[in-house]
This record gives C-alpha cells, structure tokens and sequence, in this order.
C-alpha cells in the first residue's frame, strides 16, 4: 500500500513539473512573439516626400508643432497610427535620428522606400511594360522614392518638377542614383532654383557649388550649366534707361 502511495505522490510531482515547464515555455514564447512584433515595427522605416513636411504631437493638422521633414529624409515608423476624425487621414506616428518622435500624415510618406534621386529624365509607365508609357515625366534631380522592384523597373513614389501632387508609376531603374551625395545636391539645388528672380538663384547655386561635402556629386556639371542659362537670361537693367525713367517723373 504505501508503495502505491509513493507511485501516486511521485507520478503527480512529474505531472505538475510538467505542466509548470509547459506554461513557462508558453510565457516565453508569447513574449518573444510581442517582442519581435515591436521590433519589426521599430525597424520598419519610411521615406518623405514632401520638404518641410510638419511632426506633430497629435494626429491632427493643427496639433503642436515638434518639427518638420527634409524631402528625401529617411524616418523609422513606431507602429501606430491613427485616422483623424475631422479630415479622415491616416496620421502615422514617426522617429527620427535625433530621436524625436510624432504625428505626419501617411500620404506624404513612402513606406518601405528607398530614396533616390533621378540622373537622367525618364517616361513614366502605368505598369512595368513598354506598352503602357504615359505623357509624364521625371526630370534631372528629381528626388523619389523606390517602393517596388520588378527586373530591370522600379515602382516610384515622389513629386515630379512638372507635376504639382505626388505621384506613383514605373521608370526603368538605369535612371537613378542612390548615392547621398547626389540626393543632397539635388535637395539643395532644387531649393536655390525655387528663389524669385535668377539673380538670387545664379547666387545661391554658386554658394552650392562651395559646399565641399558636394563636391563629388554627379550632378556638379547639371548646376554649372544651369548657372550659365541663367546668366544668360538675367539682362541687367541699364543704369542709363533707369537715369531717364527717373528724369521723366521729375517733368
């Protein structure tokens, strides 16, 4: 009798050791299942499309201004994200390298791109297909974002010089340059030739031309020309017909 008593008790020990071994592999498994799951959101990261683009404390147009966003700017996405009740657009909750962290809207990000920059000017297409080109085109420096690859195609996301949104289609990937150099160049180049009158941007392009961190850019002969065109576009204005105009309003 006792040894069936021992049987029991021992054979009850093994059984809850068992089930204790089971729940705790249970407990570690789920947590290494969140774990992953909010690491792969920190990992995940998203390309902006749009200069100046505002971080926000809140999901909304008019929450708390944090910062802004450089076009091209690559930012990780912490997971969340939220629809703003009154506008209806996705707002999604973003970190930077500096470590800051807010609300930006989704449409102005491409998520999971790579950014890039155009070296050459290039068709746009519905689809990766010849058949398929459309009228629209990407110019020398513009910069986009890659979020799609098929062979020798690419899936592109970004705002076109001509264009006035941003946009998606497909451009064969010989066009672009994912060298940071030329990207910046591009970024900068593209602010000075948005200046008022050709005086200020013949001035600014040149400021360009001394940043030694651009030198190597691919892009330095596309500025130097275009520097040039518009020299030769920017008449000055003859101090002698100024001298005149202003003797006619004294008569």
């Amino acid at each position: 009798m006792k040894k069936v008593t021992i049987a029991i008790m021992a054979a009850s020990v093994m059984l809850l050791s068992c089930e204790s071994k089971t729940k705790t592999t249970e407990g570690s498994s789920s947590e290494a299942t969140v774990q992953t799951a909010e690491k792969n959101a920190e990992e995940k990261g998203a390309i902006c499309l749009l200069d100046k683009l505002s971080i926000r404390e809140t999901a909304e147009p008019k929450g708390k201004w944090i910062t802004s966003m450089s076009l091209g700017e690559q930012v990780k996405l912490t997971g969340e994200e939220q629809t703003n009740e009154a506008t209806k657009k996705l707002y999604v909750k973003v970190q930077l390298t500096d470590g800051k962290e807010g609300w930006t809207p989704a449409r102005f990000l491409a998520i999971d791109g790579k950014v890039g920059v155009m070296q050459e000017a290039a068709s746009v297409y519905k689809r990766p297909d010849l058949l398929t080109k459309t009228e629209k085109k990407y110019s020398v420096m513009d910069i986009i974002a890659v979020t799609e690859n098929q062979g020798d195609w690419v899936k592109v996301k970004g705002k076109r010089a001509e264009g006035q949104y941003i946009e998606e289609g497909w451009i064969k990937s010989a066009n672009i340059s994912n060298n940071a150099v030329d990207i910046a160049a591009a970024k900068f180049a593209s602010m000075a030739m948005a200046k008022p009158t050709m005086t200020e941007r013949i001035a600014a392009l040149q400021e360009l031309l001394k940043n030694s961190d651009l030198s190597s850019s691919s892009f330095i002969s596309v500025i130097e020309d275009k520097i040039k065109d518009y020299e030769s576009k920017n008449t000055p204005i003859d101090v002698q017909d100024v001298k005149v105009d202003e003797e006619k309003k004294e008569e």
